[in-house]
C-alpha cells in the first residue's frame, strides 16, 4: 500500500505472515483434511504412489496431486501437520502472484497490489490454509493457468503456453476437469468479448491440446492401473468401472447431478450467495456491488467492447455461480476457486470510481460498517464464546490494533482508505482466530489428543481397536490404521484397548465381564460444522460427545 510508511508495511507483512504460519501449525481437523492426510499417508507407508486407498477401500473421487505431495511430505518432514499443510501453502505464492499481475495487466499496478491484498485477507482463502483441502491447490492452480494463458493471447509467446498448459494439467491433477474448465472459460471469454478473432481463428493455440493430455498422463495411467486393468472391482456400488473415464467425463456430472453423493445443500439454490457473506468477509458487500455494477455496464453497452476492457473476472464469476448453483451437490468452499476473480474485479472497479463522487463515499461507509460488524463478532467468539486462553496472542494483537486504530485516523485518499480499513480488520480478527479460536476448537477433537496419549504411555497400535467411533486424526496422528471392530467382534478378547463412546465400551466391559484397568476419557465434537449447542459456553459439553481409551481385560 503506498500512501504507508514503510513500518506501517512492515507491520502489515508480519502479521499476515504471522497468520498464515499460526494456520500452518494447526493440527488437522477431522472429516476431509485429516482424510485426505489418510490417503497420502497410505501411499507412503505402502511405497504405493498409485493407488488412492482410503482405509483399506479403493478411493474413486478426487486426482491425485495432493496425496502425492501429502505422500512426500511425509517422506520429507515425517508423517504430521507440517508434511501436509506446506506444500498447499508453498504453492498458493504462485496463485497471489498471478492475481497481482493479472489485475496488474488489466486494471494497472495499483489495483494489482490491491487485489493482492484482497486475496490473502479474505476470510474464506484464510481458512482453505488452515483447514487444508483441495480447494487451496486448486485456487492457485486456476488463477495461475487464467494469468499464462491470458498473457500468451497477448504476447503469443510460446513458453507462455507451455507453462499455462502444465499448471492447467496440475489444476486438473487436483480436481478432475472441472479445474481445467475455469481458466479456460475466463480466458475464452475474454477472447471473445475483445473480438479477438484473429487469435482464435489463428489455431496458434491448439497445439496446447495434445500437450496437457502429456501433462495429465501420470494420473491417468495411475487410475488405469488401479481401475481399468481391474474391471471386477465394484466401487460404491458400481462395477466395471473405468478410472480413466471416470475422470475425464464421469466424476463431475456425478457431483453436478448428486449422483452417489447425496444432495448436500441442494434444498437451498442460494446456499453460494449468502454464503459469501462469511466467505469473502471483509470484502463482501464490494464483491456483490462489483458483480452488480460489471453486469448493469455490460447489459446497458449490450456487450460491446470496450477500449482495454476486462470480462474474464465477471464472466467466470457468473457462470461458475450459474453452474454450482445449479448442482445438486452444493458446499460453501467450492466458491474459493472464485476468490482471485473476486479479488481483481473488486480492485479494478474501485479504480474506476471518482474520488470525490457520493459512490466512494456511499462505499467508504460500506466497509466502515462492514469493519466494524467484523471486528465485533471477532471480539464475541475470542472474548467470551472461546475466549482467548495462549496469553501470547497478545504480542500480535497489540500490533493488530494499532493498525485498525492508524487505519482509521492517519489514512486518507481513495480507495487507499477503505482498502485500509477492511484489511486491518480482516488482520485483527484473523489474528485472534488463527492464534486462538480454531487451536480452542481442537480442544473438542479427540482423535489426536488420544494418538497423543498412545503415544505418552507407549501403547502397541495392534492391540488397540476403535469401535462405532471414526477419526481420521486417530489414525493420521499415530501414522497407524488402526482396526475397526464393533462389540461383537471385541467381547471374547481378553486383553486389549478399545477407543470408541464412553457408554458403547461400558456395555461392551458388561457384556464381557471385562474390567477396566486404565481409562482417559474425552470431549469430542464435529468441529468442521458448528453447532449453537456447541457454540453456547453453558451447553457445549451436553453438546459433545465422551469418548474413551480405555484398557479392558478379563478377570
Amino acid at each position: 500500500m503506498q500512501t504507508h510508511p514503510p513500518y506501517i508495511r512492515y507491520l502489515y507483512a508480519g502479521l499476515i505472515l504471522s497468520i498464515y504460519i499460526l494456520g500452518l501449525l494447526l493440527p488437522l481437523f477431522d472429516n476431509d483434511s485429516a482424510h485426505h492426510a489418510l490417503i497420502g499417508m497410505h501411499m507412503h507407508v505402502m511405497g504405493d504412489y498409485v493407488s488412492l486407498i482410503d482405509r483399506g477401500r479403493d478411493y474413486l473421487d478426487k486426482p491425485h496431486l495432493l496425496f502425492w505431495l501429502s505422500a512426500l511430505g511425509d517422506m520429507l518432514l515425517g508423517i504430521g501437520t507440517l508434511s501436509y499443510k506446506l506444500p498447499s501453502l508453498l504453492l498458493a505464492i504462485p496463485g497471489i502472484y498471478a492475481t497481482f499481475r493479472l489485475a496488474s495487466r488489466l486494471y494497472g499496478r495499483q489495483a494489482g497490489i490491491h487485489a493482492a491484498l484482497i486475496l490473502v485477507s479474505t476470510q474464506a482463502y484464510i481458512l482453505a490454509h488452515n483447514d487444508v483441502r483441495m480447494d487451496a491447490l486448486l485456487l492457485s492452480f486456476i488463477i495461475t493457468a487464467t494469468w499464462l494463458l491470458y498473457e500468451y493471447t497477448l504476447t503469443l509467446k510460446p513458453a507462455m503456453l507451455i507453462a499455462g498448459t502444465a499448471v492447467l494439467a496440475l489444476s486438473f491433477s487436483t480436481k478432475g476437469m472441472s479445474g481445467a474448465a475455469v481458466p479456460v472459460i475466463a480466458v475464452g471469454s475474454q477472447l471473445l468479448y475483445t473480438r479477438n478473432w484473429r487469435f482464435l481463428f489463428s489455431l496458434k493455440w491448439i497445439w496446447a491440446i495434445p500437450l496437457f493430455f502429456v501433462f495429465i498422463s501420470p494420473v491417468l495411467y495411475s487410475y488405469y492401473l488401479q481401475y481399468d486393468l481391474h474391471p471386477g472391482k465394484v466401487i460404491r456400488g458400481m462395477s466395471r468401472t473405468s478410472g480413466v473415464a471416470f475422470i475425464l467425463f464421469h466424476q463431475n456430472t456425478e457431483r453436478l447431478n448428486g449422483v452417489n453423493w447425496g444432495s448436500a445443500g441442494g434444498n437451498d439454490p442460494f446456499l453460494f450467495f449468502h454464503s459469501l457473506l462469511w466467505a469473502l468477509l471483509p470484502w463482501c458487500l464490494l464483491g456483490y456491488w462489483a458483480v452488480f455494477k460489471r453486469g448493469f455496464e455490460l447489459i446497458k453497452r449490450r456487450f460491446s467492447p470496450e477500449k482495454n476492457g476486462e470480462i474474464l473476472s465477471w464472466t467466470t464469476i457468473v457462470v461458475m455461480f450459474c453452474i454450482l448453483s445449479a448442482s445438486n451437490f452444493r458446499l460453501p468452499h467450492y466458491l474459493n476457486i472464485l476468490f482471485p476473480f473476486f479479488a481483481i474485479l473488486v480492485a479494478g472497479e474501485l479504480e474506476k470510481v471518482n474520488a470525490e463522487s457520493t459512490e466512494s463515499k456511499v462505499l467508504n461507509g460500506m466497509q466502515k460498517f462492514v469493519a466494524v460488524v467484523m471486528i465485533l463478532l471477532g471480539l464475541l467468539i475470542n472474548l467470551y464464546l472461546f475466549p482467548v486462553k495462549a496469553y501470547a496472542i497478545v504480542l500480535l494483537v497489540v500490533p493488530a490494533l494499532y493498525l485498525v486504530f492508524y487505519e482509521w485516523r492517519a489514512t486518507k485518499g481513495w480507495p487507499h482508505r477503505l482498502i485500509g480499513i477492511s484489511l486491518s480488520a480482516s488482520v485483527l480478527v484473523n489474528v485472534l482466530m488463527n492464534g486462538s479460536f480454531y487451536y480452542e476448537l481442537q480442544r473438542y477433537q479427540a482423535g489426536q489428543h488420544i494418538a497423543g496419549k498412545i503415544r505418552d504411555i507407549g501403547l502397541e497400535e495392534n492391540n488397540i481397536f476403535v469401535m462405532n467411533w471414526e477419526s481420521p486424526t486417530l489414525n493420521y496422528y499415530s501414522g497407524y490404521f488402526y482396526t475397526e471392530a464393533d462389540s461383537a467382534a471385541l467381547v471374547s478378547r481378553k486383553d486389549f484397548w478399545v477407543v470408541g463412546p464412553v457408554d458403547e465400551i461400558f456395555a461392551l466391559q458388561q457384556a464381557g465381564g471385562l474390567r477396566a484397568r486404565e481409562a482417559y476419557r474425552y470431549l469430542d465434537f464435529d468441529t468442521t460444522k458448528l453447532k449453537p449447542g456447541f457454540i453456547n459456553p453453558r451447553t457445549r459439553l451436553e453438546a459433545c460427545k465422551h469418548i474413551g481409551l480405555v484398557h479392558l481385560k478379563s478377570d
